[in-house]
């Protein structure tokens, strides 16, 4: 084989690699499975911190993650995952399982404490983590959230619920709050709008 025709094989070679890596990675994308920069995505993605300095300093003593939620009024009951980091990929595979504990948001403590999970409208789904926050579009001002941690009970009251672009949903750890803002994509599937629903605490249940 001459080097002219060495040299063919390795620029086809290098071009079908090539179409390859972007047909798979186009198909990634629509998937919504290609990696991203940070964004907020609840569904399988980060969210956006609008001030990174507003982040609560997890290592303080009083820093009590939440363990799980309920809404008993659209019959939502799950875990809540606590992941360390927020690297995409560890939040992706903790939103498998439940719902998630944004790591740096507030505690029952102190500060905005900000879940995110799956929603959806399919009828039948594989994992059952993907129904998570189903029906949470169903709640109204005054609705009782409770959230589960370190053997207590607290209660949040749902002050309003929203549906929000995807530029428009920034989430901001306010340390001076004692809230709980709650997010999840409106369908399986669509990326463009997000249901934000936003309670102050209430109290602890005895």
């Amino acid at each position: 084989m001459n080097s002219r025709s060495k040299k063919k094989d390795i620029f086809v070679s290098a071009l079908i690699t090539a179409v390859v890596f972007i047909v798979t990675l186009a198909v990634l994308s629509v998937l919504g499975l290609a990696p991203r920069s940070l964004s907020f995505n609840p569904q399988e993605k980060t969210p956006t911190v609008k001030n990174t300095n507003q982040i609560i300093d997890s290592s303080n003593e009083n820093y009590t993650r939440p363990d799980r939620i309920s809404i008993p009024k659209v019959g939502i009951d799950s875990n809540i995952e606590k992941p360390n980091t927020a690297d995409v990929s560890v939040l992706d595979n903790s939103l498998t399982k439940g719902a998630v504990h944004y790591p740096g948001s507030g505690s029952v403590e102190k500060g905005n404490m900000f879940l995110f999970g799956h929603s959806t409208n399919w009828q039948v789904v594989q994992n059952e983590a993907y129904r998570t926050f189903n029906g949470i579009e169903k709640l109204e001002s005054g609705d009782e959230i409770y959230i589960e941690a370190d053997g207590e009970t607290y209660v949040y009251k749902v002050k309003s619920v929203v549906l929000v672009d995807e530029d428009d949903a920034l989430v901001e750890f306010d340390n001076s709050s004692r809230t709980l803002t709650i997010s999840t994509c409106n369908t399986f599937g669509e990326k463009q709008e997000r249901w934000v629903v936003e309670a102050d605490f209430e109290r602890v249940s005895t």
